[in-house]
């Protein structure tokens, strides 16, 4: 927003030929909040943009403001289908941003979520028979095989060793080879969220979902968890936002849609269009965090 001098003449202000007024900041609608987001109030900074997604940094966390469409988290806040399509044209990195109730204010908007609902996970479903449950598995190997004769990642190439170790630490619930390679795997690639990272989250997705009621499991998920959490600042700042989100627990809501369609979904095209749109995240981070997903369930999961 542009900002005038206090200093101007008596003349300047009083002439018709004045200097315009900055455009009056956008209104935006909020229409969904993750339940981790801070309520009533919070102030933070912008800590990074992009076309569809706004980071906003606060107390050690990253508040995510989303453009429609983009999937539901426990950070994140959904605006309405009328905002714009680039956030870059509103907001900076830098930019001051303060919740007050049902108002938050930002640079060049104001957002209202007084009319927001909060985003929680779905109820579990029940899981499905042993012989479905490896039918959907499968399934889900051949398209995730699909998409990586297409686009390949660390994760089968270079990491694969470190990521069939870590599946098979998970599987005989050894909890100290299995720390040392998720560690290993700790911002190993490229990008905001490497690819290492993406694979950690979507392994912890599909262990949460197993560990229920099983001590020594939820004993060995903590113990991983805790080491995901330390590490992450070997990561992007981004990427390890998300690593401590997974270690304790919390997913996005596409991971879980994921997570509970393989393990609950009877429906092959149903269980196919999950799929397709947990793949489609990016250039091979969504593939990544499938893989993740089907790690852990191959590790826990004995039909």
């Amino acid at each position: 927003m542009q900002v005038h001098s206090s200093r101007a003449s008596s003349r300047d202000s009083c002439s018709p030929a004045r200097q315009a007024k900055s455009p009056a900041p956008a209104k935006l609608v909020v229409e969904r909040i993750g339940y981790l987001v801070p309520s009533p109030e919070f102030d933070g900074t912008v800590h990074s943009v992009f076309a569809r997604a706004c980071n906003i940094a606060y107390d050690g966390m990253l508040l995510t403001l989303v453009v429609s469409g983009v999937s539901d988290g426990p950070t994140t806040l959904v605006l309405g289908p009328e905002a714009p399509t680039d956030l870059r044209t509103l907001f900076g990195p830098g930019d001051s941003v303060r919740r007050r109730g049902g108002y938050a204010s930002v640079r060049d908007a104001v957002l209202y979520l007084g009319h927001a609902t909060l985003w929680h996970p779905p109820p579990r479903r029940p899981i499905l028979p042993d012989a479905q449950i490896a039918a959907n598995l499968r399934c889900a190997m051949t398209r995730l095989a699909q998409r990586r004769h297409r686009h390949s990642s660390v994760i089968d190439r270079e990491a694969s060793t470190a990521v069939a170790a870590l599946e098979a630490a998970c599987g005989q619930l050894d909890g100290e080879k299995a720390s040392q390679h998720a560690k290993n795997l700790t911002g190993w690639g490229e990008g905001l969220t490497p690819a290492g990272d993406d694979f950690l989250v979507g392994l912890c997705a599909a262990l949460n979902a197993l560990a229920a009621d099983n001590a020594r499991r939820r004993a060995f998920l903590l113990s991983v968890g805790a080491t995901i959490a330390a590490s992450s600042s070997r990561t992007t700042p981004i990427a390890a936002h998300y690593l401590r989100l997974a270690a304790q627990g919390h997913f996005t809501a596409d991971l879980i849609d994921l997570r509970d369609a393989l393990l609950s979904e009877q429906r092959r095209e149903r269980l196919l269009s999950v799929l397709d749109r947990a793949l489609a995240v990016g250039a091979t981070s969504g593939a990544d965090s499938v893989t993740g997903v089907l790690a852990g369930l191959s590790a826990w999961y004995r039909p």
